[in-house]
């Protein structure tokens, strides 16, 4: 697949938040406010997604005073099902859209009809679709980034999860993990890393727990 390259480079600015969120640990993606920096780490750990473009196409349009204008959007998210149509996004606040919609809805209607005329499908974004309970799982994973985990442990527990059916409780799986293995066991804060190096896949819809389901392997490489 051809994947389209950013149009233009952030730049720091006073005004907000910006940076790089790290992309599968590869790819650094840049970011103009933490609300754009979530929705990247959302997109991270989506398995249905493949890549992340920032500032993806520039566009033309006119303003409510006839003026042209320039607009980029945010992102271009392209998705592991070939069949899926490529999403470009805008990322906004609730408030921001709510007060400005009026000015804004010029450049939004700019973004559907660039869309659609190359085979994509665009959505705004605000806190109410980036900022939940899923958001707050993976908030919490990245406090075990420095945790190390070794790699012959965790192929042993991508092959022990092969293995059984899926989903098992993190708690049920530590004890029978540690009761079968003749090397050094693994504890509940090892799955939390190898889930966020994507070695392995939990269900993310309730808080984090020693109950939280492991639901599938092979979401990144061992």
């Amino acid at each position: 697949m051809d994947f389209k390259t950013p149009v233009r480079k952030i730049k720091p600015t006073r005004r907000s938040v910006s940076g790089y969120f790290s992309f599968r640990g590869k790819e650094p993606t840049p970011y103009e406010s933490t609300l754009e920096r979530d929705f990247v780490m959302r997109m991270d750990y989506d398995r249905s997604v493949e890549r992340v473009v920032s500032q993806p196409a520039r566009l033309f349009y006119i303003d409510a005073n006839g003026i042209e204008r320039r607009y980029t959007p945010d992102y271009l998210v392209y998705f592991t099902n070939p069949m899926r149509k490529p999403l470009l996004v805008e990322v906004k606040e609730k408030q921001e859209l709510e007060s400005d919609f009026q000015k804004l809805r010029y450049k939004f209607s700019a973004a559907f009809a660039f869309a659609k005329l190359n085979g994509w499908t665009f959505k705004i974004y605000d806190e109410r679709r980036i900022r939940d309970s899923i958001l707050e799982n993976l908030q919490m994973l990245r406090n075990f980034a420095s945790r190390k985990v070794s790699s012959d442990i965790a192929s042993e527990v991508k092959s022990t999860l092969e293995s059984i059916p899926l989903p098992i409780s993190v708690r049920r799986f530590t004890q029978r993990f540690n009761s079968e293995q003749k090397t050094p066991g693994i504890r509940e804060n090892d799955i939390w890393r190898l889930a966020l190096d994507h070695k392995l896949e939990l269900n993310l819809s309730e808080p984090l727990s020693e109950e939280t389901e492991i639901v599938g392997v092979n979401h990144g490489n061992v």
